[in-house]
Parts: structure tokens; C-alpha cells; sequence
């Protein structure tokens, strides 16, 4: 992670590293509706267990290590230390909590956010609605491009909807 993308996850890693639940809760809602893109990240670094236990020096820069240390059922904040050249060594810091309550916890605040998004998705499709019975009246408005417009933009909607729906597409 960069620096300032690591700054933006302090909140969460501060609060699996003292291990408390609430904190965590609060700090994933809030890194959701400021920054989504590193609430994905970080909520992906939470879940997986994978565990590297030594890691090159050289992905520090490249953002590729997670701040987080899975053992025995736990997370905890993730601590690197140098051990041989452009090799460092991965540990735990802090108190950690349970993995189970973890997961739990970020699939709770997923599927809010989720549902923020569907939510949107669909007043998206009010808004469309209220701007075509709204271009019907404008004094110079193109009717044939106002309606390939109308075309696109519901097209465009149901699209969207479409790629939020949860059912496997094969």
C-alpha cells in the first residue's frame, strides 16, 4: 500500500491490533464512504488467510503486502522485520481477534455498503425517469437525440443494476 493509502487504513488496523469489535465496525463503515477503494482492499487482507511468513523487500514499494498476520485463528496487525538482504520476516502485533469475528464483521459492513450501492443504482433510475418527463417540455430540445439519450442512459441503468445483482452469471 502507499503511504497515504496505509494512513487511510490506520483506523483498521488499529483496531484488530487492539482487538476491539466496535472499533473495527466503525473504522471498516467509515473507510467505506470515504475511501471504497481501500475499504475493498482491506476488507480482501482481512479475509484471506493466506500468510506469507517471509516477504521481499522489493513488494514494499509495489503495495503488495497486507497489514494484517493470520495465525491460529487470528488476526492481528502485521509487523516486518529485515532478516537477509531484501528479505523480511512477517509477525503479529497487538491483542488480534478472532478470524470468525472478523469475517463476520466485514461481511456485515460489505453487504451495507452493498446495499448503498444497489440502493444509488436504483434512485439512479428515479432521477432518469424525473429528467425524461422534464426534457418532454424543454423549448429546444433535439427529440431524436433526447431519445437515443433516454435509450442509453436506461440502458446504461438496467446495466448497472445488472452487474450489482449477487447471482452467478456463467
Amino acid at each position: 500500500m502507499t503511504d497515504q493509502a496505509k494512513n487511510d487504513a490506520q483506523p483498521v488496523i488499529d483496531a484488530v491490533v487492539v482487538g476491539g469489535a466496535q472499533r473495527l465496525l466503525c473504522a471498516l463503515r467509515g473507510l467505506a464512504k470515504a475511501l471504497p477503494n481501500v475499504f475493498i482492499r482491506v476488507t480482501g487482507q482481512l479475509l484471506s488467510t493466506r500468510q506469507y511468513e517471509t516477504v521481499s523487500a522489493t513488494c514494499f514499494g509495489l503495495g503488495a503486502i497486507s497489514d494484517f498476520y493470520h495465525a491460529d485463528g487470528k488476526v492481528f496487525g502485521a509487523v516486518y522485520t529485515d532478516t537477509f538482504l531484501l528479505i523480511r520476516q512477517a509477525g503479529p502485533v497487538g491483542v488480534g481477534m478472532a478470524y470468525e469475528e472478523v469475517r463476520k464483521l466485514v461481511l456485515e459492513v460489505r453487504a451495507e455498503y452493498d446495499e448503498t450501492v444497489l440502493k444509488k443504482a436504483m434512485q439512479l433510475k428515479d432521477s432518469l425517469e424525473e429528467l425524461d418527463r422534464l426534457l418532454s417540455g424543454h423549448s429546444f430540445a433535439d427529440c431524436k437525440l433526447t431519445s437515443m439519450a433516454h435509450a442509453d442512459l436506461f440502458k446504461g441503468q438496467a446495466l448497472l443494476v445488472a452487474a450489482l445483482n449477487p447471482i452467478r452469471r456463467e
